[in-house]
Formats: C-alpha cells, sequence, structure tokens
C-alpha cells in the first residue's frame, strides 16, 4: 500500500452498489477519478464480507514486489481484461517507471451451505 485510504463505491456483478475502504493511490491509478464515495452518496453499505471484490494483480519488471488493486467496475475490469485498457500502472511507490498486469481476479462470492439443521420447524420439506 502506497497512500492513504479512501471510501469508494464497488459495483459488484450483479448490480449492487457497495461502499468499500481502499488505498487511494493504487485505486486511483486504475480507476482514475472515477468511483469515490461522495458524501450524498445513496450507497449506505460496505461491502459484505461473503463478497471477494474483483482485482488485478501489477508487478514491477524485476518481480520484486506485486500489487493487488481492487478493480470498482465490471466494465473497467472487462477492458483491463481484454487489452482495451492500458495493462501498466505508474508505480505508485518508487515514482518512476511502470507496474505491469499479471493476473487478474474475477469477483468471487462465498455462498452458505444449505445444510440441514435437524431441527423441526413443521413444514414438510
Amino acid at each position: 500500500m502506497a497512500g492513504s485510504r479512501k471510501w469508494f463505491v464497488y459495483s459488484s456483478d450483479t448490480g449492487s452498489d457497495f461502499a468499500v475502504q481502499l488505498d487511494e493511490s493504487n485505486t486511483e491509478a486504475v480507476m482514475g477519478a472515477t468511483g469515490d464515495y461522495e458524501a450524498a452518496s445513496a450507497v449506505q453499505f460496505a461491502i459484505p464480507r461473503n463478497i471477494k471484490p474483483r482485482a488485478v494483480y501489477y508487478t514491477n519488471a524485476a518481480r520484486t514486489r506485486t500489487l493487488k488493486v481492487t478493480v470498482l467496475t465490471a466494465a473497467k475490469y472487462a477492458a483491463i481484461a481484454n487489452g482495451s485498457e492500458s495493462q501498466t500502472i505508474p508505480d505508485p511507490i518508487a515514482g518512476t517507471g511502470n507496474l505491469f498486469a499479471i493476473n487478474l481476479q474475477g469477483e468471487r462470492i462465498q455462498r452458505p451451505f444449505p445444510d440441514d439443521t435437524g431441527l423441526d420447524d413443521g413444514d414438510a420439506t
């Protein structure tokens, strides 16, 4: 992490918006000036713990340092994945050179296991 933390709006793959606190310089290197959580935002809830946000992993040329950056929108993630968006970001720590995208991780949702508790709830199923 290179900078201060800031609230952003994360749009999930299902279209729900959540507030998420991320490193400001890393997120803005990927997203630009979009995605800020405004004071008058309609978003009221932080991202649930069972949602793992989509991310891009970046590394320097020597591969001595790796940076995981959350991508706030599915459109931006798709643009990075298909190459229509830049695969590099400025190095926020060294200040010189670029970091290169090496891996993409899509959004993951951990669903609860629908196990029967064995308790009698009065219905037939």
